[in-house]
């Protein structure tokens, strides 16, 4: 056993311990999906998702991770990214944000990588090694965070032959349809609440847009996207962008 995972299996029996006494509530159907090789790292992280009020399932890899959430829904996934798919970062990322809108946590070993992966979907980042109460820290605002819509439109709004259906989180436009990530739905409320009108990226984050630890970063992220799928299905308006003016829902 390395002095790593020696150093991780007795963070994760602390943990384990600290758990039992502690009277921190349980959230009822909080599910967490856990993808760590590391046979130490995977004890701390799981010890740390319980005392945060998850129940974890753990998976060694990526690739057994992504039929699990086809399969059944998840409030959280931390990923504790390996060497053996340090590569794949961007893929990975990807392909969990194409099967669940839940938060994602990233404990990853090269802090270069950090904005990347935060800009490709990441909601938290993490060094590896690192402190299990920080850990405890950010799995709990996440929970948090995700536990409510930003902005509340109507459940269904049609808007010049668009409709935003905010129960499925899809835009309509005639026959065609394309769903929303829940950072791309919060973000569409924001900007459609204030139509024609620039807002700011720091306005737009005080107003409560949140999508990881790189504010203006990960927004410009999603404005891309959410242009794209916008785009996509014709709709009615444009999402603007202009240099020191902000972004735009703009309809015709």
């Amino acid at each position: 056993m390395t002095t790593v995972e020696r150093q991780a299996q007795q963070e994760g029996a602390a943990l384990r311990q600290i758990g039992g006494r502690s009277q921190v509530a349980r959230g009822d159907g909080c599910r967490a999906l856990l993808i760590e090789a590391d046979e130490g790292y995977r004890a701390v992280i799981a010890a740390s998702l319980d005392l945060a009020g998850c129940r974890v399932e753990p998976v060694t890899t990526p690739d057994l991770a992504f039929p699990a959430m086809d399969h059944r829904p998840f409030d959280i996934v931390v990923w504790g990214v390996s060497a053996a798919d340090a590569d794949r970062r961007s893929e990975v990322i990807s392909e969990v944000r194409l099967r669940t809108d839940a938060p994602l946590v990233l404990v990853d070993g090269s802090s270069d990588m950090a904005q990347l992966e935060l800009e490709t979907g990441a909601d938290h980042w993490l060094p590896k090694p690192f402190v299990p109460g920080a850990l405890v820290g950010s799995v709990r605002a996440a929970l948090r965070n995700s536990s409510t819509s930003i902005i509340g439109i109507a459940s269904r709004v049609e808007v010049r032959g668009m409709v935003l259906d905010g129960r499925t989180r899809r835009i309509e436009v005639g026959a065609q349809a394309v769903p929303l990530t829940r950072q791309e739905w919060e973000l569409l409320s924001i900007l459609a609440s204030h139509p024609n009108r620039f807002l700011g990226a720091r306005e737009i984050l005080r107003m409560g847009w949140r999508a990881g630890a790189h504010g203006p970063e990960q927004l410009r992220t999603y404005v891309r996207r959410l242009r794209s799928k916008l785009q996509a299905v014709r709709a009615p308006c444009g999402l603007l962008s202009e240099h020191g003016k902000g972004y735009c829902l703009e309809f015709d």
